[in-house]
């Protein structure tokens, strides 16, 4: 019989996400007595939470009872304290989630196109706060064919007809206004690269909060790839579903850091699933200590980013 240790305790415990819940939410309302703007971001919070919750029980992203999925992706998201007054990373997050809840639906399924649609739709949702969303369709795409083997004619044209639904509006929105140029801009803005790597344009805070959700991100990856003979071949495809994405994302933001705060948002929404998936599932001393550092880590972080981030909005205003 395995031993549980601290990690699993707290894994299976059915108080984690009580618990969690109210320190997320004290966190932001922090922020948010300062600075309302970050209501809205912590609204976008609690649906995608919900929909992370609703990811999990869905797909039985862990074969065990445990909301580490939810509860990490919740936990990552706190961390980012610089980000809360940044409505465009939170719209990103909930889209990211939205079409992970929606697309998973389609599995093996060659006549979803409904599910499909709305998975798309908020894709296409993202890319009119973040057009750089749009990069995500050829993997997105290759995905559908080979980790959801949901690929099919009418799917991929619910697909598309989803991404080019809230585009089309936008575009019909600017035409009846006359403001061709914010449009212009807007989808040309898909064509210009900054200087490669240029990582002056990011603060300290949001370096070492990168660096720490990227470790997390390398230790799911990791646990998923050497012990996926233990899950079902549905589940191994999903989680190579978030192992693409997240990577993808990781380079990305490594190659273009301008674009910080929606792909850190991608890759929290990504990688949370993979570190929970790690957290709940081993037994390991090593694994015990790990989870014993990276909480630490990310509660020691949390706090520093706070510190870092009201000084700042008290400047602003």
């Amino acid at each position: 019989m395995q031993q549980k240790r601290l990690q699993n305790v707290i894994a299976e415990s059915r108080w984690l996400l009580p618990v969690v819940t109210p320190f997320a939410i004290l966190i932001w309302g922090i922020v948010s007595l300062f600075d309302y703007s970050a209501i809205p971001s912590l609204v976008c919070l609690m649906f995608s939470t919900y929909l992370m919750i609703e990811l999990n029980n869905e797909n039985a992203l862990i074969r065990i009872y445990s909301r580490m999925v939810s509860c990490c992706f919740m936990v990552f998201t706190t961390m980012a304290t610089f980000q809360f007054i940044s409505i465009r990373a939170a719209i990103v997050i909930l889209c990211i989630a939205g079409f992970y809840t929606c697309a998973f639906r389609s599995y093996q399924q060659h006549t979803a196109q409904g599910w499909l649609f709305y998975a798309f739709l908020c894709i296409g949702i993202s890319s009119i706060v973040w057009v750089h969303t749009l990069y995500l369709l050829p993997l997105l795409w290759l995905l559908l064919a080979t980790n959801l083997l949901a690929a099919s004619a009418k799917n991929y044209v619910a697909s598309v007809l989803g991404v080019l639904l809230p585009n089309l509006l936008y575009v019909g929105y600017f035409l009846w206004n006359g403001n061709l140029d914010t449009f212009l801009a807007h989808y040309t803005a898909l064509a210009e690269f900054e200087t490669i790597c240029n990582y002056e344009l990011l603060s300290i805070s949001q370096i070492i909060t990168a660096a720490w959700i990227i470790l997390c991100a390398i230790i799911g990856t990791s646990h998923c790839l050497i012990e996926k003979r233990n899950d079902n071949i549905r589940t191994r495809m999903l989680y190579g579903a978030f192992i693409a994405i997240a990577w993808f994302s990781i380079v990305f933001l490594c190659l273009q850091p301008q674009h910080f705060e929606a792909l850190l948002g991608c890759i929290i929404t990504s990688a949370s699933p993979l570190i929970g998936h790690y957290f709940a599932l081993t037994h390991s001393k090593l694994s015990n200590f790990t989870f014993k550092v990276i909480a630490l880590g990310t509660i020691i972080l949390t706090m520093y980013n706070l510190w870092a981030v009201l000084p700042n909005i008290f400047l602003y205003k």
